[in-house]
């Protein structure tokens, strides 16, 4: 990955002063796309729900062996749909735009369960005082 830069960056500055070529182009590192990410983010959510249902209500099995079954759903979902939008749009950013889906649902359970607490608590408090 050498570069020849004595013509670009003379010392006497009178060098071709272009920042940018065509084979810089590959090197260019794109950054996650925004409705990639909440695509694959509702994919993942959905197909966890999906596999909690099929496991947990239609069939019957216990509940660790269906929420299992949900999270690899959730997985699946995610990574599969990621990908396949990031393929389509010709991103190269298909690390980054799976990560940010994990991040995206992980933020969204976070505040999911700080809301399920407050509430619990909440309506304790309304129950003790009346």
């Amino acid at each position: 990955m050498s570069q020849d830069l004595s013509t670009r960056n003379s010392p006497d500055g009178t060098g071709d002063l272009s920042t940018f070529e065509e084979s810089d182009a590959a090197f260019i590192e794109p950054g996650p796309s925004l409705p990639i990410i909440l695509v694959s983010a509702a994919c993942g959510i959905a197909g966890g729900v999906i596999g909690l249902y099929i496991t947990y209500t239609v069939l019957g099995w216990e509940l660790p062996a269906s929420v299992f079954v949900a999270i690899l759903f959730l997985c699946l979902g995610l990574g599969l749909s990621g990908a396949g939008l990031t393929v389509l749009t010709g991103s190269r950013a298909t690390v980054a735009n799976i990560a940010m889906s994990c991040g995206l649902i992980a933020v969204s359970v976070l505040f999911f369960g700080l809301c399920v607490l407050v509430g619990a608590i909440a309506g304790a408090l309304l129950l003790a005082a009346s």
